[in-house]
């Protein structure tokens, strides 16, 4: 029997927050649900992480499945390796720093059981240092732009789904997986819940401006035709360049004395067949985008070196 709850939480570098983290979470489950399961995926951490986890597995028992990684693949590979793992009905994702309060939980799981395919948390006051703010404004604004989200969307990484949302978003695979939009590919109706956020306690973030700009160019290349289509426009416009440049030169030509035989036919080929050119190029990188997303997707995300379930 399928349990009713999974919460999926990505491990890295965690030792301090993990007994206090599981201890809330089956405070609060254990009061309201029945049956549910923790999946934690450790995702290569360099501290004692994985001891930890396998301490609290044997404290805990069923309630906990525990994974890790071969080698460190990031939040979002290590976080489709516990959305792959779990089995719940209705599938939470959150972080590991107690940011994420687990007492909010339920209302996540109460926006999904009013109907809702995708509900993600819309924290009161952001705890994030400024640098991890403007970094998560510019993904946010990515992303309502690629799925066409109202304005003042918030879009966070405390979020539930329904199962068949969490099945579809797994079967997308793919090298750089984004889980945001993967879950927004496949969910019909979403909403926003108000949660808390808490500030971190212990260590800091392992995000910063240059990694929030990084999954900005995955999430663009990866989920979004948006560069090139922007390569389109300014062919386009080379290519309007070029024509509006090739006329004044011929009416040059006409009207005044050049002392270079051919400059100006040389001129207008040149610009017209650059413009053309680049047009072509992008016509062929449209083509290679397709062809490379679905040759990235055969290949797996991530390696599990050990799995207690």
């Amino acid at each position: 029997m399928s349990p009713q709850l999974s919460i999926v939480i990505p491990v890295y570098n965690s030792q301090i927050t993990l007994p206090h983290l599981v201890s809330r979470l089956r405070e609060v489950l254990d009061q309201q649900y029945a049956a549910y399961e923790i999946v934690l995926v450790d995702d290569g951490s360099r501290d004692q992480s994985w001891s930890i986890l396998e301490q609290l597995k044997a404290a805990h028992g069923a309630r906990l499945r525990i994974a890790r990684l071969l080698i460190n693949s990031g939040q979002h590979n290590a976080t489709l390796c516990g959305l792959n793992l779990s089995r719940g009905e209705i599938v939470i994702t959150m972080d590991d720093d107690l940011q994420n309060p687990p007492e909010e939980i339920p209302k996540l799981v109460e926006a999904i059981q009013r109907g809702f395919d995708l509900a993600i948390g819309a924290y009161d006051s952001k705890k994030h240092s400024r640098f991890r703010n403007l970094g998560g404004h510019i993904v946010d604004m990515a992303l309502q732009g690629i799925f066409r989200l109202p304005t003042g969307f918030q879009l966070t990484s405390f979020r539930a789904a329904r199962r068949p949302v969490v099945e579809n978003a797994c079967h997308m695979g793919g090298v750089f997986p984004y889980i945001t939009a993967m879950l927004f590919a496949n969910a019909s109706s979403y909403t926003n819940v108000p949660v808390c956020h808490e500030p971190r306690g212990h260590g800091r973030s392992n995000y910063n401006l240059r990694r929030s700009l990084k999954l900005v160019a995955n999430l663009l290349f990866s989920y979004s035709s948006y560069p090139v289509w922007l390569m389109l426009a300014l062919t386009i416009g080379a290519f309007l360049v070029s024509l509006v440049f090739g006329i004044l030169t011929i009416i040059r030509a006409l009207s005044q004395d050049i002392s270079v035989p051919g400059w100006a036919s040389t001129v207008v080929i040149v610009s017209l067949f650059n413009a053309m050119t680049m047009l072509s190029l992008t016509v062929f990188g449209v083509y290679l985008a397709r062809i490379s997303q679905q040759l990235t997707r055969s290949r797996r995300p991530y390696v599990i070196r050990d799995l207690h379930d």
